[in-house]
């Protein structure tokens, strides 16, 4: 599995907003201590505001802001937030794509796959951002 560059960009942001106290930020300056381009962390922003993850301000005074302790925010609530979830292979996400009718009950490939994915899963979410900011 390959962790998407948007999702690395996010866990970067999300540790930027731990570090700022409490204290808004806009998305010029995320943009400019994360490396990311402007239109790609408003992006990013706006995918963590909608997953409740960030909490946004308008107007003059406003920015963006963490919205969870950063115990409570792990690295698979990024992914799904970003990216819908964890996707090992494609018959997890649509059956039609799935040879498991095709191969039989018994699809070794099916299960074992299953079982990483869960096994990832679970390791995603035992890190969270306080264990990165550590």
């Amino acid at each position: 599995m390959l962790i998407s560059r948007e999702v690395d960009y996010g866990i970067r942001i999300m540790i930027i907003l731990c570090n700022s106290n409490g204290e808004k930020k806009d998305a010029k300056e995320i943009a400019q201590t994360s490396g990311v381009s402007l239109r790609f962390t408003l992006k990013i922003l706006g995918k963590l505001t909608s997953a409740a993850l960030v909490k946004s301000f308008r107007g003059a005074k406003g920015g963006y802001v963490i919205n969870k302790d950063p115990k409570e925010i792990n690295i698979y609530d990024i992914i799904c937030a970003l990216e819908g979830g964890v996707k090992i292979n494609a018959c997890f996400e649509d059956s039609e794509a799935c040879n498991l009718e095709k191969c039989g009950a018994a699809c070794n490939i099916h299960s074992n796959l299953n079982t990483i994915r869960i096994n990832l899963i679970k390791d995603l979410k035992e890190v969270t951002l306080d264990t990165l900011l550590k």
